[in-house]
């Protein structure tokens, strides 16, 4: 078996497994802990240590924590808030574009996400924080039984990765992503509890972008989030055949294994790593959310198209940033994206 095949199995079993320990521990927001078990899953080279692993969960979970602070400066001094986070935002974009993408990610969310669930209650702000804190440690320890089932092979002589070529204008492209993100955090700010769902999908895009010209960008951002949507409906469809936590993890895991396939390009496409990435994001982020308003009684089908179209409006919106900036501000050749796995 290839090692890119090793690769594929191992995401699909990280997040059958890490599914089943989300949602079969009931914990609060289950999906966002499956969504960062598949950031840690899909980073590239060896397994993280456990020491390691649970050093970088609490220090993230302490990191996000920290995000909370944010919620005084944002009711009595906004506009130092509103800088505050621009320019972090602009920073922590140049770290992802300078091989740090993952941990980036994260901030961003902690500095966006969990600020925004404070304006509604400090607890929420909290349990968001301490999921995503302990979906890396269940995405550390799934990934680490994930390589002892299926370890990749040695390739002797195996010639040293290529390094990607770094974008022409890495501070344009920062400017572009915080363009993407800051307006529909200001939107959140509102209305928080309708607009947290946008603002995650937003930074995703906002990540995303950093890697697309103006020509791809409608193509990879828009279709992205069709495709999440499709893999959501396809999901909820086989989930009300038999609800129940078997089928759940299940029917991720093997969504998962067809996502990885092309994410690893083992099935030949047009689309790059992060449509599919962005695309799965997508379809947990809506997925997740649907099984939540069935237990509480909530009209499934219309609160999904709301989000579904809240997303393609945010979709939309970061082409047309894209594409405004480009005419005016060119960045020249985009970041180059570097293929997943072994």
């Amino acid at each position: 078996m290839h090692n890119a095949d090793r690769a594929v199995l191992r995401i699909g079993t990280g997040i059958g497994l890490a599914a089943g320990i989300c949602y079969g521990l009931a914990l609060p927001m289950p999906h966002l802990g499956v969504i960062m078990a598949w950031v840690v899953l899909c980073r590239p080279g060896e397994a993280l240590g456990l020491k390691k692993g649970l050093a970088g969960g609490i220090l993230l979970l302490g990191i996000m924590a920290a995000g909370v602070l944010l919620v005084p400066l944002l009711t009595h001094y906004a506009l130092a808030a509103v800088l505050l986070i621009g320019l972090l935002l602009y920073l922590l974009m140049q770290q992802s574009m300078a091989g740090k993408g993952a941990a980036a990610m994260l901030l961003i969310m902690a500095i966006t996400v969990i600020p925004v669930a404070g304006l509604i209650e400090q607890s929420l702000a909290i349990a968001i924080a301490q999921m995503m804190g302990l979906g890396i440690l269940i995405g550390t320890l799934v990934n680490r039984m994930a390589h002892a089932l299926f370890p990749p092979l040695p390739v002797a002589g195996a010639a040293a990765r290529p390094v990607p070529l770094p974008p022409e204008h890495p501070e344009r492209l920062a400017l572009r992503a915080v363009a993407i993100v800051l307006p529909v955090w200001l939107l959140a700010l509102g209305n928080p509890a309708f607009y947290i769902p946008a603002v995650m999908k937003t930074v995703a895009l906002a990540q995303q972008s950093t890697s697309l010209n103006a020509r791809q960008a409608g193509q990879e951002l828009v279709l992205s989030t069709l495709m999440g949507a499709l893999l959501a409906c396809a999901l909820w469809l086989g989930l009300s055949l038999w609800p129940s936590l078997l089928m759940l993890v299940l029917l991720l895991a093997l969504m998962t294994l067809w996502l990885a396939r092309r994410l690893l390009r083992l099935v030949p496409g047009r689309f790059p790593p992060s449509f599919w990435s962005n695309a799965w994001i997508t379809a947990l982020i809506l997925f997740g959310p649907a099984i939540e308003d069935s237990a509480t009684g909530k009209d499934v089908w219309l609160a999904a198209a709301m989000r579904c179209g809240l997303y393609l409006l945010v979709a939309g919106y970061g082409w047309l940033c894209i594409l405004l900036l480009e005419q005016w501000w060119p960045v020249g050749r985009p970041l180059a994206e570097d293929k997943l796995g072994d």
